[in-house]
This record gives structure tokens, C-alpha cells and sequence, in this order.
């Protein structure tokens, strides 16, 4: 039984590739966005940190010199008012002065500030996070001459905005890169892989029996299109010897039917007239094989009329049912010696116009395929039904089957199913003798793999 499929390997080959370059560029562009707005995000910070002490220092200066008067002069007009903030407070904590608008309220300010050692007028800095918002806030303390304390804070909300907006030309330049990307995908799938589909499909017609199938490759790239020449140009070369080895064929089986006879005519004579036992023997013999190559040589002319539209048909109106119990009534004895049973299914009491003979020819080299590779044990089934104004008739077995890409080919002269094997000889001849002669009728033939097991091998006739 075949593997199921994976669903990536069901996805056309073109659209595969297009997707696999999607997922590519697509992981390309997240990774690519994650290491910016990481990058991004931490100069952020370190900026924001440099503004914050740029701004103490610049505003214990003016303390220093104009005290908490003129801090409040100067804060508001050089601050945006939405995300900085200012707080002078005593050594104990105790807050002089604030300038805090209400979107900066929601963060907890520490009480008092770090214990350090303010000696060196150094600056402390810390990031404040609040559950009520997602900006950060970025503040810090130093310490002024008269002992006291001056906080600035300043929050993130620039920086996130810088950041969204570079996020968005990231994905912009991801899309646009994206969309070039596809365009060699684009190309490859119409100059590449479509023409390799087509290839491919046009290859699997060339078991047809016809053996008229060849490559078709419309629009592909030059190098596809010069093999596929050179592959058709050999499959009509091989059509071409064919053809003439089986005219070959057709007319040697013509010719040797005339000596066949006269070497027969003449063992005849020599078993008729000889009163040696070892020669009469002999003769008898000989005349078995005559008869076997007699029959292989008309088995050739049948079918090559029956291909030609030229088998002379005797037709008689014949009962469908008699024709099929006398074929039961014959093979029973082969079937039970191989421990096979022979059945009959009864269907419509059917009279058609056709060849007697050829039809019980035919119907017998079904019955002896399905004899042959039935194993032992096994059923084989005839059965027939009305379609239209003509007939169907089946012969059906419990054997291995027919291979799918093989249901054509066994049709053909000289072919032979791989299920055939050395206990079998032959030289693919029978199924094409059936096909012959059901061409000859204006029928059809086919074969089917029944769900049970085995096949179902079919002539369909027209009431002719």
C-alpha cells in the first residue's frame, strides 16, 4: 500500500517553493525586526538616560543660581509637559517643589533617594514601571549645595513612538523586499516548473497503445524544449521500427500459413501410409506442433485484421447465455484439476448478431488467463449484462490483479502483465487476440481491480 502523502507534498511544486521563499523571508524579516527594535530599544534607553542627566545638571545650575524661583521659571517652557517631571525635595524627604503632570502620577517615586555618597555630586538614575501603563520612566537624583535633592524624570513615550514608527518601515521594507523576492519564483514557475508539469504529464501518456503520445512542452525554456525534441524524435523512430516489425510479422505469419500446411498435408500422408510404429508416432507428433504453430500463426492474422477493420465476421444471431454455459461446461474439468471453482452468474436471456466462433475465442482466452493466475482455492466468475441494445460480458477471478499503469499495455501484441511469470508461457498474444476481435464487432475491452481482490476482465458488444 502507498504512503499517504505528506500535505506539503500535495501542494503543487511552483506554489511549494513560493511558500518555502515566503517562510524564509518572512523569518528573515522577524529576526530581522526583533534584532532592530532590540538595538533600537537600547540607545533608546541610553539616550533617554543622557537627557535625564544632561537635564539634572542643567537644572541644579539653575537652582544654584536662581534657587527654586527660578527652576520653576525655566521647567515648564522647556519641557514637554506630558513626559518630564521635576521634584525638589529636603534631605528627609520632605517635597519644596514639583512640576508632575497626571500621566506621570501612576508611577511610585522612591521616598527618599539612594543612600550614596554624594561627594562627588554624582547622579543616580532608575526606571520606574507602573501597571496602568506601558511607558517606563527613566528618573534621577542629585544633590544639590544646599542639601537638598533634585529629581527629574522623563518617560519613554518618544521612544516608543520612534520605535512604532521604525517597526512600520520595517515591515514595509520586508513586504516590498518580499514581493522582489517572488518574482524569480514567479519566473521559475512559469519558464521552469509549469513546463516540467506538462512535461511530465504528457510523459505518463506514453505507455498508450496508440504509442502516438509524445512530450509537449508549450513555452518552456529552450534547454526543455530541445529535450523534449530529442525524445520525441527517438520515440518516433521506435514507433517507426515498431510499425515495421509487426508488419514484418503480419507477413511472415502470411507466408508461412501456405508451407505450414503443405509440411502437414505431407505427415498426414507419411502417418497414413507408414506401417512403422516409431514413424507414425513420430508424425503424430509433428503434426501436434504443426497445429500449434498453425494456430499461432492464425492468431496473428486475426488480430492484425481485427486492428485493420479487415477480420471477416460469419455473424448468426446467437444466444449470449449458450455461448457462456457451453465456455463453463468446457473449463470445469481444467478448474477443479486446479482446485478452482468455476461459477456462473445468469443474467438477461440476450440474442446478439455476431461471430460465433470468434466470440467463444475470445471469451475462452479470458477464461484462460484467469485459470492461469488464479492461485489455488480461488473462484472464477462469469457473468454477463444488457447495456443499450448490446452486451457486457465479465470474467471475473480472485488472482493478484492488474497493475494500474499496466491496464492499457496488456492489450497490446506481445505484452505481457508483470504479474505473468515462467510457470506461464506465452508471448502476449491472448489479450490482443481479444481486443481484436472485439474491435472487429464494433465492441470494446478493459479490466478492472475488483475491491475484493483480483480483476475483472470485460467485452462490451454491440447487438451488431
Amino acid at each position: 500500500m502507498p504512503s499517504k502523502r505528506s500535505l506539503l507534498d500535495r501542494i503543487p511544486s511552483q506554489w511549494r517553493l513560493a511558500l518555502m521563499l515566503a517562510l524564509f523571508v518572512g523569518t528573515s524579516i522577524a529576526l530581522t525586526l526583533i534584532f532592530v527594535r532590540s538595538t533600537v530599544s537600547r540607545d533608546l534607553r541610553r539616550f533617554d538616560a543622557a537627557v535625564v542627566m544632561n537635564d539634572l545638571v542643567e537644572y541644579a545650575a539653575i537652582y544654584a543660581s536662581s534657587g527654586i524661583k527660578g527652576v520653576l521659571d525655566v521647567f515648564p517652557a522647556g519641557q514637554s509637559s506630558d513626559s518630564s517631571a521635576i521634584r525638589i525635595t529636603s534631605p528627609d524627604g520632605i517635597i519644596l517643589f514639583e512640576e508632575i503632570p497626571p500621566g506621570i502620577h501612576v508611577y511610585a517615586w522612591p521616598a527618599k533617594p539612594p543612600s550614596n555618597d554624594w561627594s562627588a555630586r554624582k547622579t543616580v538614575l532608575q526606571e520606574l514601571t507602573s501597571p496602568e501603563t506601558e511607558l517606563r520612566l527613566t528618573i534621577g537624583a542629585i544633590r544639590l549645595r544646599d542639601g537638598n535633592y533634585l529629581w527629574f524624570g522623563r518617560t519613554d513615550e518618544e521612544a516608543q513612538r520612534y520605535q512604532h514608527n521604525i517597526t512600520i518601515y520595517l515591515w514595509l521594507a520586508g513586504i516590498l523586499a518580499a514581493a522582489v523576492a517572488l518574482l524569480p519564483v514567479i519566473w521559475y514557475s512559469h519558464e521552469v516548473l509549469i513546463p516540467i508539469r506538462s512535461f511530465t504529464n504528457s510523459a505518463r501518456r506514453l505507455h498508450l497503445p496508440e504509442g502516438t503520445a509524445r512530450l509537449m512542452v508549450p513555452r518552456a525554456i529552450p534547454e526543455l524544449q530541445t529535450l523534449a525534441s530529442v525524445v520525441n524524435a527517438g520515440l518516433d523512430q521506435i514507433l517507426s521500427l515498431t510499425r515495421e516489425l509487426q508488419s514484418t510479422n503480419d507477413q511472415l505469419a502470411h507466408e508461412l500459413r501456405t508451407p505450414l500446411a503443405r509440411v502437414r498435408g505431407n505427415l498426414e500422408n507419411l502417418l497414413d501410409k507408414s506401417d512403422n510404429a516409431a514413424a507414425q508416432d513420430a508424425a503424430a507428433r509433428s503434426l501436434e506442433e504443426i497445429d500449434r504453430a498453425a494456430q499461432l500463426v492464425q492468431h496473428i492474422l486475426t488480430i492484425r485484421g481485427g486492428d485493420h477493420g479487415a477480420l471477416r465476421l460469419y455473424r448468426q444471431q446467437t444466444p449470449v447465455h449458450q455461448i457462456i454455459t457451453n465456455l463453463v461446461d468446457l473449463f470445469t474439468p481444467a478448474a477443479e484439476d486446479r482446485n478452482l471453482t468455476l461459477g456462473i452468474q445468469q443474467g438477461l436471456d440476450l440474442v446478439l448478431n455476431l461471430d460465433r466462433e470468434l466470440i467463444t475465442q475470445a471469451i475462452s482466452n479470458l477464461l484462460d488467463n484467469a485459470l492461469a493466475y488464479t492461485p489455488k482455492g480461488g473462484k472464477i466468475n462469469l457473468r454477463w449484462q444488457a447495456e443499450g441494445t448490446g452486451v457486457v460480458i465479465f470474467v471475473e477471478d480472485t488472482g493478484p490483479g492488474v497493475h494500474r499503469e499496466e491496464m492499457q499495455m496488456i492489450w497490446e501484441r506481445y505484452n505481457r502483465g508483470s504479474s505473468a511469470v515462467v510457470r506461464h508461457p506465452g508471448i502476449g498474444l491472448g489479450l490482443s487476440l481479444v481486443r481484436a476481435i472485439s474491435t472487429a464487432h464494433g465492441g470494446s475491452v478493459g479490466v478492472t481491480n475488483r475491491v475484493t481482490g483480483g480483476a475483472s476482465f470485460w467485452i462490451k458488444l454491440p447487438q451488431g
